[in-house]
């Protein structure tokens, strides 16, 4: 086979390859909050950013709070995300019995259930609900918006205005003495309502005789024994699609954590973990399999690489004509020399 023509084989390779990596992907919209998920919900980019900046340290595991709390392990930060009613509920008695014990821990859900409000003398209110569809048709126009106002933190960071969708606020908290507001967002409520679930030193201002402008909560800080909760109503904005439309809010929260070392676990997210759905993973966590895998793949491109070559019906060895010419003259001179010996 000659030069020329692996060298046609290897660039057509290397041109399917560059024309596989430029052709545009198609980006599934589902809230997975998997650390290696590089779609839009996914958290590719917060684990990224968790990993460069945590100074004590990140790890990931899929341990639920209660297999944390049997760890004999100094305090640590714990995240956890999730949202709707997927997954595994969080424990209310061991959420609050580990930051008491002097851990932080970062709780973002778009709603959070009775059990904990109760316990923790808020108020969760539904606001919208994110759908996917929905969000995935209106992607490419010009999105509606909310204004998301930090205000948390007043001696370290300056109050800032965030633009987040309206589905990625799927509830706000009322009422949080003693917990101390981190991020809010203005919203028109009944009169009616607000004089009744919210507190008096919430600013407001009114509109009409029957609306008033009331400043909800999105994030709050919130102390517990020697730890701190930390509860966030906008979990979608800890993606990849949030951090990257406006970082500024993300690294505000994660500010918080920066102390201790760093833990986020998975147990609680919804099942729909597409870095580990492809049968590949298990393959390429083992360097045995992965090698296997590698030389599986080289063996078929060289396979396809000797076939590609034209071929034609095998040609039969025929042995040359035997020469006669010799046995002739043999013949002839012998004939000659019996007759001249006669005479």
């Amino acid at each position: 086979m000659s030069r020329k023509f692996w060298l046609f084989i290897v660039a057509l390779l290397a041109l399917m390859l560059v024309l596989e990596y430029q052709m545009p992907r198609r980006f599934v919209w589902n809230p997975t909050f998997a650390h290696e998920d590089r779609q839009p919900f996914g958290c590719y980019v917060f684990d990224s950013l968790l990993s460069s900046e945590m100074p004590h340290g990140y790890t990931v595991c899929r341990k639920t709070l209660s297999q944390l709390s049997l760890e004999k392990l100094p305090p640590r930060s714990i995240i956890i995300l999730r949202t709707g009613y997927q997954g595994e509920y969080v424990n209310v008695d061991t959420l609050l019995a580990l930051a008491a014990r002097g851990n932080r821990i970062l709780y973002a859900d778009s709603y959070f259930r009775d059990e904990l409000c109760d316990t923790l003398n808020i108020r969760c209110k539904s606001k919208n609900y994110f759908l996917a569809a929905s969000f995935q048709s209106s992607f490419g126009h010009a999105l509606p918006s909310d204004s998301l106002f930090w205000v948390g933190d007043s001696a370290v960071y300056p109050p800032s205005i965030t633009r987040i969708h309206p589905q990625f606020l799927n509830a706000c908290i009322l009422d949080t003495f003693p917990a101390v507001p981190l991020a809010k967002i203005h919203n028109w409520e009944d009169k009616k309502f607000a004089e009744e679930h919210i507190s008096k030193d919430s600013p407001y201002m009114k509109a009409d005789p029957s609306k008033m402008k009331v400043a909800d909560v999105v994030a709050l800080s919130y102390p517990i024994g020697k730890g701190e909760l930390i509860l966030v109503t906008t979990p979608l904005m800890l993606t990849n699609y949030g951090i990257l439309n406006d970082p500024v809010y993300v690294h505000r929260l994660l500010n918080h954590l920066k102390p201790l070392p760093v833990i986020h676990t998975e147990a609680y997210m919804p099942n729909i973990n597409v870095a580990e759905s492809s049968p590949f993973r298990e393959l390429l966590k083992r360097p045995p399999l992965r090698w296997t895998l590698y030389l599986v793949l080289l063996g078929i491109v060289l396979l396809m690489g000797f076939n590609a070559r034209r071929r034609q019906r095998a040609i039969p060895v025929e042995k040359p004509p035997r020469n006669y010419q010799l046995d002739f003259i043999r013949h002839i001179g012998t004939l000659q020399y019996m007759k001249q010996k006669k005479n």
